[in-house]
């Protein structure tokens, strides 16, 4: 017999850079070789301590004793982190992950009041098709699937978020994992933040050695670089099931005596003068022995079922019904005992989607505008990666249906064009080629510069199309939102970030930051023209445009154009016309103004 399970092969990661980055140390644990333990899977824990610049330029040799102290809580974490956790088999792995985090919390406070040292700490379990997460400070963690990049701190869709208590790691985040996921944790150090769409693609497209070969050629074009991070591929192994070994079985051993008794008579030796007879065998008669035979026990069941089977006239109706029961039976273990992964994906997200509408319901009931558009946004993109069924479109149209009294959505009325304006596609082609050179998060061309998002702030790039300057600093990232997605440019500059919040800013200076309540996602583009009053921002993975006011950032009008899928690209024209291109390179022109 053989048993099937979801096994993790790791690739440890560690590079060494500049000591401004910090001290990094990686830990994995398994206890594959003990039956009792290997319930709970593999245990892994990611570290990295950074001390204040200033405090490494003023410290001595005492400093330098306590920063070797400070680092040895990432080592403390992990130790703690083994011994809790594979401390008790009986326990579910949420539940030992929980108490790991307790433990943890208890006797590592003194190293969280150092206020010279920055811990950023990330620990998580993989248990089967399970997985539990929690951080302290900087940690990423991504899943690759169906060729795309999930960022599991991050989505509400796939992963859950459990609060422990109110202490340093202090939730949870749990999940699903499967057949042919990766996985790829690390504490983000400056230089691989810039490089951090590199490095997603890297990780989606290549195996764990390509991926470090690749990693390897920046840390050779960048002596600085540090990394630290765990490359992890999860996959289904067979093993044959543990059976007990059968008892061996000692013959008794033999005496002396018993042999002597076995041996024949010597020459010489005196026999007995009286020779007692063989005994004689009775003679078998056959009606004796027939009469004495042990009975068969399958005969006799056989011969007890025979009494309920039909006559001969009946045998065709009852192996008819006999027949149409199996299949009946055949159909109701699959359905309900043997479902693929696909069919538990798909049920997961209709599940999540339902209870979703329910809590998005509430919200709007509440005013929560805000969390009941960040649910049901949530809620399409899980029912997008589902197998597509009656009850996801149903789902999906429920949803749909709520985001659109949200939103107060007015349908639109596309006119099908033959080809993209020359200024459209001119200025696309070269923000394309800009975006893949820079590694640009979001970008826009204003006047022949360019503008765009990196991991310092935002930078610009001087005539553009014609002789491009060298890129220089417009505004440093302290001033910048978090998370910043998107910008837009008319003489002042746009910023949306992935929480809705639209900061304006003006010659280097931030003039003033609101919440437009409207969530952007991957898909998202922000435009605007010099003498619009408004700002574009297309959502072509839900064929919707909001019309967001660049006084305010309220949003003024939403404006959705039905389509079966989602657009490929989307742009704005000087006239304020959009165009939407669909994935059979079809181009829809939308103006907003005539609806």
């Amino acid at each position: 017999m053989e048993k099937i399970f979801l096994k993790p092969t790791q690739t440890e990661i560690l590079i060494k850079g500049s000591p401004k980055e910090g001290h990094f140390d990686i830990f994995s644990y398994d206890y594959h070789a003990d039956e009792s333990k290997r319930s709970l899977g593999n245990l892994y824990v990611v570290g990295n301590i950074q001390r204040s610049f200033d405090t490494h330029k003023d410290s001595s040799s005492k400093d330098n004793t306590e920063e070797s102290d400070v680092a040895y809580a990432t080592n403390l974490v992990a130790s703690l982190a083994k011994r809790e956790y594979y401390s008790n088999p009986d326990l579910s792995p949420k539940e030992a992950f929980s108490a790991t985090l307790r433990k943890i919390n208890d006797v590592v406070d003194e190293f969280f009041i150092n206020k010279d040292a920055k811990i950023n700490i990330g620990i998580f379990a993989l248990t089967g098709e399970n997985i539990n997460i929690s951080k302290l400070g900087k940690f990423k963690i991504l899943l690759a699937r169906d060729n795309k990049t999930i960022d599991i701190l991050n989505n509400i869709d796939l992963f859950t978020k459990e609060k422990v208590e109110e202490k340093e790691f202090s939730h949870i985040v749990s999940g699903r994992i499967a057949h042919g996921d990766k996985v790829l944790a690390f504490c983000p150090s400056r230089l691989a933040a810039i490089k951090e769409k590199a490095i997603k693609e890297n990780f989606l497209k290549l195996n764990a050695k390509q991926f470090l070969e690749k990693i390897g050629e920046i840390k050779g074009e960048k002596v600085d670089f540090t990394y630290a991070a765990l490359y992890i591929n999860l996959d289904k192994v067979k093993e044959p099931a543990v059976i007990p070994k059968a008892a061996k079985v000692i013959p008794s051993p033999i005496t002396v005596s018993e042999i002597d008794e076995k041996k024949p008579p010597k020459e010489g030796d005196k026999q007995s003068e009286y020779i007692i007879p063989e005994p004689e065998l009775p003679r078998i008669i056959r009606s004796e022995f027939a009469l004495g035979k042990k009975n068969n026990p399958f005969i006799t069941v056989l011969g007890k079922i025979k009494m309920f089977l039909p006559k001969r006239q009946n045998k065709v109706v009852f192996f008819t019904s006999l027949g149409i029961l199996i299949l009946i039976g055949a159909w109701t273990a699959k359905t309900f005992f043997f479902v693929s992964p696909e069919q538990k994906q798909t049920s997961s997200a209709i599940n999540e989607a339902q209870n979703n509408i329910k809590l998005a319901k509430t919200k709007i009931n509440q005013n929560d505008f805000l969390s009941a558009r960040k649910l049901l946004l949530g809620s399409i993109a899980s029912i997008n990666l589902a197998v597509s069924s009656k009850k996801t479109d149903d789902a999906k149209s429920e949803i749909v249906k709520l985001l659109d009294n949200l939103d107060q959505a007015v349908e639109s009325s596309p006119i099908l064009t033959e080809t993209l304006p020359k200024s459209v596609s001119d200025k696309a082609a070269l923000l394309a080629s800009e975006k893949t050179r820079t590694g640009a998060t979001g970008l826009d061309i204003y006047e022949d510069n360019l503008y765009f998002i990196g991991a310092d702030g935002i930078s610009k790039i001087s005539d553009i199309s014609n002789k491009p300057k060298d890129a220089v600093q417009w505004l440093k990232s302290e001033a910048l939102l978090p998370e910043s997605l998107l910008i837009a440019v008319d003489g002042k500059v746009y910023v949306l970030n992935k929480s809705g919040l639209l900061a304006t800013y003006y010659k280097g200076k931030k003039e003033n930051e609101t919440n437009t309540l409207v969530f952007p996602d991957d898909s998202s583009l922000l435009a605007t023209t010099k003498n619009s009053q408004y700002l574009y921002l297309i959502n072509k993975n839900m064929g919707r445009i909001y019309l967001l006011s660049k006084a305010n950032g309220t949003l003024f009008k939403t404006l959705k154009v039905s389509s079966q899928e989602a657009f490929t690209n989307a742009y704005l024209d000087q006239d304020e016309a959009v165009y939407l291109v669909g994935k059979d390179g079809k181009i829809w022109k939308v103006m907003p103004y005539s609806i």
